[in-house]
Order: C-alpha cells, then sequence, then structure tokens
C-alpha cells in the first residue's frame, strides 16, 4: 500500500456525482477500481480512471439525512439509498469512522454476496482508505458504500457455526485461494468474484470484533460452497513467473476495473499466504500467464 493518495480523494469527489449502478444493469466500479489502483502505487492512473467512470452515467444519488430513521425497516430498501447515504453520513460525523465500521459491518456481512459481492467489495475498499486518511472525502465515500451494500442488502447463504482461527486474515486468504484456483481453472466473472469478494473481508477484519471477523469468515465459506456448488475442485495452471511490476503495469493499463480489482487482491492473498495460485490468477486475468487446459 502506498501513501496517502490525494489523487484518490479527488476521484472520490469527482465519483460522488455518478450513479451506483450503470445504464446497461452494471454496478459503477469506478470507486473500488480507483482505490485499488492507489493500493497498486498507480496514482497518476487514477484522475484518468476516475473520469471516465464519472461519464458513465447512471442516476446520481444526494444523500439526504432523515428525521426518524427505523434502520431496520429500511434494511434491502433501494428506494432508501439516499436515507441511507445520509444516515451514515451522520453517524460518522457524530462518531468517527472506526465504530460505524465495528457496528455496521458485522450486522451487513450476511449479505456480503448481495450484487456479487459489490456492496461488501466497496466498502472494504473505503474502509482501507480511510484508515490510511481520514479525510472528508473518504468519509463520503466510506458513506456512500455502506449506504449502498445496506440499501441493497439481502440474507446470503446460511453460514455454519464460527470457529476461531488463530489468524483470522490467513484462514480468509486461504478461503480465497480455493476461489482463485477455480479461477485458473475457468476464468468467468462469478469466479473472479469469489476471490475479490472473500478478499474484502480481509479488509474488514482488523477493524471488527473477534468473534464478528469469525462469523465472516464463516459466511465466506458458505457463499463459496453455493457459487461452487456441482463444479467440484479444479486444479488449473501455475503462475509462468511474471513479475508482480509487470502486473500492475497490464491492470493499470488495461481499463478493466475488474482486473484490476483482482490483482490487487491476489498480490494481496499472495503476500499473506505465498500460494502461488494468486500468482497464477492475476496472470490469467491480465492475460500474462498459460492458457487452462481444456479453456
Amino acid at each position: 500500500m502506498s501513501g496517502p493518495s490525494t489523487a484518490l480523494d479527488e476521484a472520490f469527489e469527482r465519483l460522488a456525482a455518478s450513479g451506483f449502478e450503470l445504464p446497461n444493469g452494471f454496478v459503477n466500479h469506478g470507486p473500488m477500481a480507483c482505490e485499488a489502483l492507489a493500493a497498486l502505487g498507480c496514482d497518476d492512473e487514477v484522475d484518468l480512471w476516475a473520469r471516465r467512470f464519472a461519464r458513465s452515467g447512471g442516476i446520481p444519488v444526494e444523500p439526504e439525512v432523515p428525521a426518524n430513521f427505523e434502520w431496520r425497516e429500511a434494511l434491502g430498501d433501494g428506494r432508501r439509498l439516499p436515507e441511507w447515504i445520509g444516515y451514515f453520513e451522520r453517524m460518522i460525523a457524530d462518531d468517527g469512522w472506526n465504530p460505524v465500521v465495528a457496528e455496521w459491518v458485522p450486522l451487513l456481512l450476511p449479505g456480503m454476496a448481495v450484487v456479487l459481492f459489490h456492496g461488501s467489495i466497496r466498502a472494504a475498499h473505503a474502509v482501507r482508505a480511510i484508515d490510511l486518511a481520514d479525510t472528508e472525502p473518504r468519509r463520503a465515500e466510506l458513506a456512500r458504500a455502506l449506504g449502498y451494500w445496506a440499501a441493497r442488502f439481502e440474507p446470503g447463504q446460511r453460514a455454519d457455526e464460527t470457529v476461531l482461527a488463530d489468524d483470522l486474515r490467513l484462514a480468509v486468504s486461504e478461503v480465497a485461494a480455493d476461489g482463485a484456483r477455480r479461477f485458473v481453472a475457468r476464468p468467468d466473472i462469478l469466479r473472479l468474484h469469489g476471490v475479490t469478494g472473500a478478499m474484502a473481508v480481509d479488509l474488514f477484519v482488523d477493524h471488527i470484533p473477534v468473534p464478528d471477523a469469525a462469523a465472516g469468515l464463516a459466511q465466506v465459506r458458505a457463499e463459496h460452497a453455493a457459487l461452487y456448488r456441482g463444479t467440484g475442485p479444479a486444479a488449473g495452471h501455475g503462475p509462468v513467473g511474471v513479475p508482480p511490476d509487470e502486473l500492475v503495469r497490464s491492470a493499470a493499463k488495461s481499463g478493466d476495473p475488474h482486473e484490476v480489482k483482482l490483482v490487487e487482491a491476489c498480490l494481496r492473498g499472495l503476500a499473506l499466504t505465498g500460494d502461488p495460485v494468486f500468482a497464477a490468477a492475476a496472470e490469467t486475468v491480465t492475460g500474462l500467464g498459460s492458457t487452462p487446459a481444456g479453456s
């Protein structure tokens, strides 16, 4: 992770005027991609990406500060997204971002897979950004990310009883590694999000109570079991040894936010576990690795 990026603050300000979902129905990946680029040290690319995604359409959402907000009634109600954003903006201003994350991420983790994990992924990128520098643009992005996750919330798979791992970040990364193996063997958008979704939880672990992080690990396992049901484990292929800086350059120039986010998540997973499957997944998504057999 590089130092605090003023380019990222400017990107968040620019992207705050863009929609959460694009006219084609896809999620606006701009804020997530820009944060991942900043984390990879690609500050000089952030503004270009932000400008492109700011022009991509979608309906802008202005926050509304609700007078009397019963969050249980509003949970999962997309029509109340403006209120959710205003609600989180006010809480972050009053209490600080750390307590809000510690309280709300555990409440939302049972819905981590909603909109193909994008609510949780966007919130995770926002948490990492504000942890590095507590600025107004990053507070606003955290409020928007949590608000979107809450407004789109749906309970996911039923998770098994939680078991505390000695190293929760390592345990989460090992689940992500299993997703990376499946992505390498059969690259597609669903399997890609099995990796980035799991590695989003990694970014939450140090900011929520330990029992809640363990519950998050159990939820990741449950979501992966459903995502990969019936496919069976697949070996795929190993990495060919593309240097990390080449993977980063390729992703940054790709124009593809999924490529950027997966490369960043895989390099983080590789650093945590040493599992070469993360390198293979990064090579696969950039097209710099070998081709899986049977693909």
